[in-house]
């Protein structure tokens, strides 16, 4: 168990979505996973918890740019995707809070993955609006290669910004 969720930074005009929060609550729990073999034998003396997810109505209304991060430098961002893809954290990442925000629109489910620990969450999408979440990761260990994937339907548009 390499990384716990451990906050989500709020954002004006967003409400939680307790449906979207429970189904969170129910990938976030269940995804995380180790690199190691061994370290998957012994007991864990903590999980993944996360504390809150927004979504609703992106404050840009946009998904043909990436989405802000609340704080932080921006890893990798991409904007108007359709389909799968996968980011490439260049350079790694650090010990410490990793924040994730997507932004999405068209009929269908965003399913975003932290690789190594395997950590997922989705994001519902609708036609004719912009849905956005964003989960911020405690990572206990440096990572000298990491990435984010993101499957998605072809009927849906998205964009994303990493950082730390």
């Amino acid at each position: 168990m390499g990384e716990v969720i451990s906050r989500t930074a709020p954002f004006r005009g967003l409400k939680i979505a307790a449906l979207g929060m429970g189904v969170a609550v129910a990938f976030l729990s269940t995804g995380c996973t180790t690199d190691n073999a061994e370290e998957s034998k012994k007991p864990s003396s903590s999980s993944a918890q996360p504390s809150a997810s927004a979504s609703e109505e992106n404050p840009s209304g946009s998904v043909e740019t990436a989405p802000k991060l609340p704080d932080g430098k921006v890893l990798a961002a991409v904007a108007n995707v359709q389909g799968n893809r996968e980011l490439d954290l260049k350079g790694g990442v650090r010990k410490g809070p990793l924040g994730v925000i997507v932004s999405c629109q068209g009929k269908g489910t965003v399913n975003v993955t932290y690789t190594p620990s395997g950590l997922s969450f989705p994001l519902q999408c609708a036609e004719g609006k912009v849905s956005t979440t964003y989960n911020q990761i405690d990572l206990k260990h440096e990572r000298t290669s990491a990435s984010v994937n993101v499957q998605a339907p072809s009927s849906v548009r998205w964009a994303m910004s990493v950082g730390q």
